[in-house]
């Protein structure tokens, strides 16, 4: 199972393998901002997003990029550099989470 770490909180998290970052958030009792419910639109569940990994000595798997439609909701919504949105993510390999309102 991969491993979410956030950093803010000092607790790191299983997930089940594909489960989405912000249902798997929320579903942890850790607040999500949101006005579309997940759709992509609002931009307003961006959070820093980066791999990760718990043993130093192992090279961290590289994070899927953005879809299209992701980059273009990040780019309308004047999102800042290495922004993405927690309700396009699919977990996939350890990754650590920040965000501005945690």
């Amino acid at each position: 199972m991969p491993k979410v770490f956030l950093p803010q909180k000092k607790i790191t998290l299983e997930a089940p393998l594909g489960e989405n970052l912000m249902t798997f958030l929320q579903t942890n009792e850790f607040p999500v901002a949101s006005s579309c419910l997940g759709d992509g639109v609002c931009s307003m569940c961006r959070m820093q997003v980066k791999a990760y990994s718990s043993n130093s000595a192992a090279v961290p798997q590289p994070l899927e990029g953005p879809s299209d439609f992701e980059k273009s909701s990040l780019t309308r919504n004047k999102c800042e550099p290495g922004e993405r949105l927690s309700c396009q993510i699919s977990i996939h390999s350890d990754i650590e989470v920040t965000t501005k309102y945690w």
